[in-house]
């Protein structure tokens, strides 16, 4: 399924940023709080950056860490890192330390930049650099900083590595060239990137997607929107930033959208363009948004070994009872072919494995050789030499119209919240625990959300067995919040095939949980609170001194118990509160002191335009 190439654009990242510099120097680039840069200032400050890191070392193929989620740092270290020659790797602070040390250990980065002053948080001796150093407005003034800084990159050079989880256990890091990212944002024909447009930053910077929020904006002229993570976990807030920042582009994970627009689809109202991937989108929320006035909603799917995005569909109208939202046609630049397991094309209508060919796709895993020649193949398809394809490991069919339908994974990968997860990997942090003889991980759906969760089976090994608090928080210190799994059920033995191998066909379903209480049987506050964290968790009699994340709860499901409690008591609170105290003591506080502060009725709601809470 070759899809014709657009207009070819040649040159680096820094290359091509600087053509704008020159074109729109006093146009807004970047805005981040009451932070707005133009292009000259933007240019200006991560000359200077990038003066720095040339003088600490980096060059074309040497690394630079960014440990920063959605700041300002983040875009400053991402332009000053390329224009130095280099490529950098966007790290997630929430991360478990453990996790941050395998991955700084083998990119071995030149340089670690950070939002503020801190030390190097590996105990490497990385030297850290503050990018907020070079924001003065002394520096944004400085005409001496027009002369661009050029490391010397080109188009094949390497621009940044992205680490996903690993089969083996340890992440691996994705290689991804200056050409790679160019034709995937420039001359785009899934999403529209013009002069002027305002496209919103949400993705964490160490999530493929900022590469489109990123590069999509800055190598077309727009203007980059960042948002603080408390306002993309709320509806109310969302919209009205949404509205009153004037956004056109919008990139977001599939879960993240499809709990927004359940919530309220008019969040999106005044966004020109939504594209969403990562995981399955669903129907209902989809047409909800789709049929939102002057609203351009892309379903895209994308490896990130393919450079975010490979195939794109606009959504339109859909049946109600459509199973699933097609991914579409390949994007620009980009060929797709089904294939089965000798790699010979299958009929349209029949399921085979994806493999994705063209200028996306990646260089390969950062010192993974063996790895990146068994997942990078030759393109036997391609009509010149030495082109490769990456085998997917997803399974599809051509619908008669052209379109792909995705249809599930060949192997033990899963999508969580848009993450990929290799279960094998959730098993390899499961048996570091010494009360843990073993261990498999399967794929789960949440019986409410629909949601996909994981469900861990362990045997314990006698008296060091742990109980399932104690392996929670073992897997917290190891693990990000999405690979925690949502069940752990301790077994006597796990199920054996004939060849000794686990069977997982016989793994037995998590026993049904007892029926939460009913909120409107509560007798106070606190019991009401209680029941609504017990029916998301599927927890009956959560104790008011209980750890929300201790008995279950993830991120996503302290998003919906927050809107919960919102519509309930009127109180909006944000993640970054909850997480001081995660408990029904801390919510029930926090629902009393905004009522004694700015009382409103148990049970009403604020109205649209406080931004809020939307109805």
């Amino acid at each position: 399924m070759p899809k014709p190439a657009a207009r070819h654009q040649d040159g680096s990242l820094s290359d091509l940023f600087a053509q704008h510099v020159v074109r729109r120097p006093d146009a807004p680039a970047l805005t981040h709080g009451s932070v707005t840069l133009t292009y000259r200032q933007l240019d200006r400050v991560t000359n200077s950056l990038a003066i720095r890191l040339r003088d600490r070392g980096v060059r074309p193929g040497r690394l630079v860490a960014i440990l920063a989620d959605r700041g300002i740092g983040v875009v400053l270290g991402m332009l000053a890192t390329v224009k130095a020659g280099g490529a950098y790797v966007a790290l997630d602070p929430a991360q478990p330390a453990a996790r941050l040390r395998l991955i700084l250990q083998e990119s071995e980065p030149v340089a670690l930049l950070t939002e503020a002053d801190a030390d190097d948080p590996s105990g490497l001796g990385i030297p850290v650099l503050t990018a907020a150093a070079h924001l003065g407005q002394g520096v944004r003034d400085d005409a001496a900083l027009d002369v661009r800084t050029d490391g010397g990159a080109g188009p094949e050079d390497l621009a940044y590595v992205v680490y996903t989880s690993g089969s083996t256990g340890t992440p691996k890091g994705i290689c991804t060239t200056h050409r790679n990212v160019v034709l995937r944002t420039r001359d785009a024909d899934y999403l529209t990137f013009e002069a002027g447009d305002r496209v919103a930053q949400i993705s964490n910077a160490a999530f493929d997607a900022a590469t489109v929020e990123v590069w999509g904006a800055l190598l077309n002229g727009g203007e980059l929107i960042g948002f603080d993570r408390d306002t993309i976990l709320s509806p109310g807030r969302l919209a009205s930033a949404l509205r009153e920042r004037r956004i056109d582009t919008v990139v977001m994970a599939t879960p993240l959208f499809n709990q927004l627009a359940g919530d309220d689809p008019a969040t999106f109202a005044t966004v020109s363009q939504i594209l969403v991937g990562g995981d399955v989108l669903a129907v209902d929320q989809a047409n909800a948004v789709a049929a939102l006035p002057g609203c351009h909603l892309v379903n895209g799917y994308g490896p990130a070994e393919c450079t975010t995005i490979a195939t794109a569909h606009r959504v339109r109208p859909m049946p109600a009872d459509q199973v699933r939202v097609p991914i579409g046609e390949p994007v620009s630049h980009t060929t797709c072919y089904v294939l089965d397991d000798e790699l010979r094309p299958v009929p349209a209508g029949e399921t085979g494995q994806l493999h994705v060919g063209g200028a996306g796709v990646a260089s390969g895993y950062l010192g993974r050789p063996d790895l990146t020649k068994e997942r990078f193949l030759p393109d036997p398809f391609a009509a010149g030499p030495g082109a490769r394809m990456y085998a997917t490991g997803d399974l599809v069919r051509v619908l008669p119209d052209g379109s792909l339908d995705f249809l599930g994974r060949a192997d033990f990968q899963v999508k969580i919240r848009g993450f990929r997860v290799e279960t094998n990997e959730v098993d390899a942090a499961l048996l570091r625990h010494p009360g843990i003889r073993e261990a498999v991980t399967v794929a789960g759906t949440d019986a409410r959300s629909g949601d996909r969760t994981l469900l861990s089976y362990y045997v314990g090994a006698g008296e060091e067995t742990p109980d399932t608090a104690g392996l929670r928080a073992f897997l917290r210190d190891r693990l990000p919040d999405y690979m925690i799994p949502a069940r752990l059920t301790r077994l006597p033995e796990l199920p054996k095939n004939a060849n000794m191998k686990i069977d997982r066909e016989r793994l037995p379903a998590p026993e049904a949980p007892a029926a939460p209480a009913d909120p409107a049987g509560a007798d106070t506050m606190d019991d009401e609170i209680a029941a609504l964290m017990g029916g998301l968790l599927d927890v009956p009699g959560v104790g008011h001194e209980e750890n929300f994340f201790e008995v279950g709860g993830q991120s996503m499901l302290a998003i919906r118990l927050l809107t919960q409690v919102s519509r309930r008591f009127g109180a909006d609170m944000t993640l970054a509160e909850f997480f001081e105290d995660p408990t029904v003591r801390g919510i029930a506080a926090h629902v009393r002191g905004a009522a004694a502060s700015d009382p409103v009725p148990a049970g009403s709601v604020p109205a649209a335009g406080s931004g809020d809470v939307r109805p």
